[in-house]
């Protein structure tokens, strides 16, 4: 197993209401629990973020719709939550869509590195992460949901996703604990 560590969306912006910061701290304190696994594993960590170009060309359909701007580039909605630990051994990917596999080059970069395992948390439950997860199993790599590093507001579109993501692909949602306790138990190749 040659597992990558992926935060998504730890931005501003997304914590924006006091009904998505509810268990922020918690969130929080979690992400940066597996960080600190990763980082003592040499397991890679890409943070995740969404960002838009001004002039709209990045903008999906219901924000062109709207004209509704959000997650600008340089604006401070847009930039990683400051209580995330974060070096410049992380990799930064930036996407404009839901799934980190749309319109970026994670993709490659995964294959690059021999990565066949991503560890996913970070915001939306229903959104950005499950979106990623899925797209992660349609191109044939194993995910782990990380359950304590992952977050929703809108549980039952969660329960959905997280039952699409468990039970029709059969792929793992694990706390931290037993996301430490799996990766002891398998043989991990080191990424270079």
């Amino acid at each position: 197993m040659n597992p990558a560590l992926v935060i998504i969306d730890m931005q501003n912006w997304f914590f924006r209401s006091e009904e998505r910061r509810e268990k922020l701290s918690e969130l929080i304190e979690s992400i940066n629990e597996l960080i600190e696994v990763a980082t003592s594993r040499n397991i890679t960590i890409f943070q995740v973020l969404t960002i838009h170009k001004v002039d709209k060309s990045t903008w999906n359909i219901v924000m062109k719709k709207h004209n509704f701007s959000a997650l600008l580039e340089g604006s401070d909605e847009a930039k990683l939550l400051p209580d995330i630990k974060f070096d410049s051994s992380q990799e930064i990917i930036v996407k404009t869509r839901q799934s980190t596999f749309i319109r970026t080059n994670f993709e490659e970069k995964l294959k690059e590195k021999n990565i066949d395992t991503l560890i996913l948390g970070g915001v939306f439950t229903h959104g950005c992460v499950g979106r990623t997860a899925i797209d992660a199993y349609e191109r044939d790599f194993n995910v782990i949901l990380a359950k304590d590093a992952s977050f929703s507001h809108m549980l039952n579109q969660e329960k959905s996703m997280l039952e699409v993501i468990e039970e029709e692909q059969e792929q793992l949602v694990l706390s931290n604990k037993e996301i430490i306790d799996y990766l002891s138990s398998n043989i991990i190749q080191q990424n270079s």
